[in-house]
């Protein structure tokens, strides 16, 4: 188990940096919030295609994974969506 997250090491980091850059580009963009929207929206993207590329990689992509992905990006999206629409 140890060896194969020391393994995946540069990847669990790359994955947090993405998802870290994307908080930090929420906030910097907080007065404005067509491109608070733009910065979650691409950071779901970001993700989407940083775990089909990731498996890839590693010789494990299936359809199934990008299947998985694919519809947790959209749920994200979803979500965003009706947080917002409630907001307004």
């Amino acid at each position: 188990m140890t060896k194969k997250i020391k393994k995946h090491l540069g990847y669990y980091f790359s994955i947090l940096l993405i998802f870290a850059l994307g908080l930090l580009l929420t906030q910097v963009f907080a007065p404005n919030l067509k491109l608070q929207i733009t910065a979650v929206a691409t950071t779901i993207v970001f993700y989407v295609f940083w775990g089909i590329l990731h498996h890839k990689i590693n010789h494990e992509l299936t359809a199934k994974i990008v299947i998985e992905y694919v519809l947790i990006g959209s749920l994200g999206l979803s979500i965003l969506f009706f947080i917002i629409e409630g907001a307004l």
